[in-house]
């Protein structure tokens, strides 16, 4: 498989695979990232041979910086709702795949970051990372539901409130993430736990991962509600204040319409 923005390595005698994310400065998240992902995805739920799969980015300062804001400029009430709908599907696709997902994070995650490495089943991140929603800032909202199912409900909220980050000791501490390995040790640790998870029973994987999702299925049932709400936001004039603030690198003066 080749694609411009992403890798992927099959390690088929291991029974895994490796998606590395590859556009620097930040890997930031833009649509034709987001389309590469997708197809991945798909390729890899009907590979035979893999088992489990790992999430990473090349650099050392970032995982995911987020989504490729110059993108929101034009996004509206028509545009805005097919863009919240197809990041919705990847995100979806990294929740149902088949198997196991490890997510490695090399850096920091933010916004879009955030939301690969929460629908993952396990994640693994550097001690310097950090983390934040910060949506919010751009007049808009985002993982609402999956953030609450996962971590703790009051530390969810004013995260995606305030937009602030935390530290990966807090990260962790709220159950974003699961491991905090030194640089050296987060690939062989991912790589570790992909192996393992390989050798079990592929059944008994696939109906364990199938199982805890449905547990987690009540608390996901609002994700087209979320939709509905960003898709009312994407036709503000305060998301296009924000996003024009952001792109001059001055605070947004938000008016409330």
């Amino acid at each position: 498989m080749k694609f411009d923005t992403i890798q992927v390595a099959l390690e088929e005698d291991s029974g895994f695979a490796t998606i590395t994310i590859s556009k620097p400065p930040v890997n930031a998240l833009g649509s034709d990232e987001y389309g590469e992902l997708s197809e991945a995805l798909y390729k890899l739920s009907k590979n035979k041979f893999i088992r489990a799969l790992i999430l990473t980015a090349e650099g050392e300062k970032l995982f995911v910086g987020g989504s490729d804001v110059k993108e929101f400029t034009d996004l509206d009430k028509i545009s805005g709702p097919l863009y919240t709908a197809r990041n919705n599907s990847v995100r979806a696709a990294v929740y149902n795949f088949p198997w196991p997902v490890i997510c490695a994070m090399n850096g920091s995650a933010f916004g879009g970051g955030v939301g690969l490495a929460i629908c993952s089943d396990i994640r693994l991140c550097v001690p310097e990372a950090k983390f934040n929603l910060g949506e919010i800032n751009m007049g808009i909202l985002g993982l609402t539901q999956h953030f609450t199912a996962r971590c703790f409900n009051g530390v969810s909220r004013k995260m995606v409130y305030t937009g602030e980050r935390i530290t990966a000791a807090e990260a962790m501490r709220i159950g974003l993430v699961d491991e905090i390995l030194p640089r050296e040790e987060l690939m062989p640790r991912a790589r570790q736990l992909a192996c393992e998870i390989a050798s079990k029973s592929p059944l008994a994987i696939q109906y364990a991962k199938q199982c805890m999702n449905e547990a987690e299925k009540a608390a996901l049932a609002g994700i087209p509600f979320e939709a509905a709400c960003i898709g009312n936001l994407w036709a503000t004039e305060d998301k296009n204040e924000a996003v024009k603030a952001f792109l001059e690198k001055r605070e947004p003066k938000f008016q409330g319409c």
